[in-house]
């Protein structure tokens, strides 16, 4: 199994510091073994930092002991951080919070991985002419480096979030979701991962919607029941790309239109005459 080396993924970045605190290192260890995706470590070591400094943390081993001692020491943390995050939308907040569960759950701490509080909620992906599966497929494969084949092995059962060695604890209301997958190019490994905030919406409407239709949401029932969605979320994500590029060339073409027509910047400027707007001194 290829393990990133923790130090080269930050290297450059002003968060290499953070692991020289040994939390931290265990942190960026156990994801560079469990990941793939060498991001994994780069966003949540960062993210981490936004946590001491926006909390106002001296130390951040004193408070994981703390913490350790009693856990209600990690929610209310977790409480003050989502208080100076207060504007923000709900999916930027759950996207900060992550590096703290994360951080808290491999340092032995079981803090809760709910949704934090949040006052403005984020614009959702259009669902117009869909169900739901498609939308489940499309945004589980965005951010979190999972290859399709590798998606529609997923079982229910393989989300939820982390104990203290980053092993899964089936829970599909966790916040964030991660996701134990097989990956099979290369050397055979199991992995982990993490869905964005909006895919774990769109999972959990998804999961709604197959109850009240009487289909199966066990443990062992797939992620992505309906191979159908697959072509579905493959037609949105080719009309995402077509409209992404149309409004690329149309800005280019706007932008070689504007200096056509006044030229390059500075280009037209005329100095104004000696004794306008003050002229020179008597």
């Amino acid at each position: 199994m290829t393990v990133t080396d923790p130090t080269r993924a930050l290297a450059g970045r002003r968060e290499l510091a953070l692991l020289e605190v040994p939390s931290v290192r265990r942190m960026a260890d156990v994801l560079a073994a469990r990941c793939r995706e060498p991001s994994w470590v780069r966003a949540l070591v960062a993210g981490l930092d936004r946590f001491q400094s926006l909390s106002g943390i001296a130390d951040l081993e004193a408070l994981l002991a703390a913490a350790r001692a009693d856990p209600a020491v990690a929610d209310r943390s977790l409480a003050g951080f989502a208080r100076a995050l207060h504007g923000q939308p709900d999916a930027a907040v759950a996207g900060l919070a992550m590096a703290p569960k994360v951080w808290f759950r491999l340092g032995g701490v079981p803090v809760a991985w709910r949704p934090l509080p949040a006052s403005v909620h984020a614009r959702e992906l259009p669902a117009a002419g869909s169900d739901g599966a498609d939308r489940v497929v499309l945004l589980s494969l965005i951010g979190s480096g999972l290859l399709r084949a590798e998606l529609l092995r997923v079982r229910l059962g393989d989300l939820g979030s982390l104990d203290g060695h980053a092993r899964i604890v089936p829970d599909l209301e966790a916040e964030p979701l991660a996701v134990r997958f097989e990956q099979r190019r290369g050397r055979i490994a199991e992995r982990i991962t993490f869905l964005s905030f909006q895919a774990r919406r769109a999972i959990l409407e998804d999961l709604d919607r197959r109850r009240r239709a009487g289909l199966g949401t066990g443990p062992g029932a797939l992620l992505v029941a309906e191979r159908s969605a697959v072509a579905a979320a493959r037609r949105r994500s080719g009309a995402l790309i077509r409209a992404g590029s149309t409004l690329n060339v149309d800005m280019c073409r706007k932008t070689g239109e504007f200096f056509r027509t006044w030229g390059m910047p500075g280009s037209r400027f005329v100095p104004p005459a000696a004794g306008v707007d003050g002229g020179e001194d008597p």
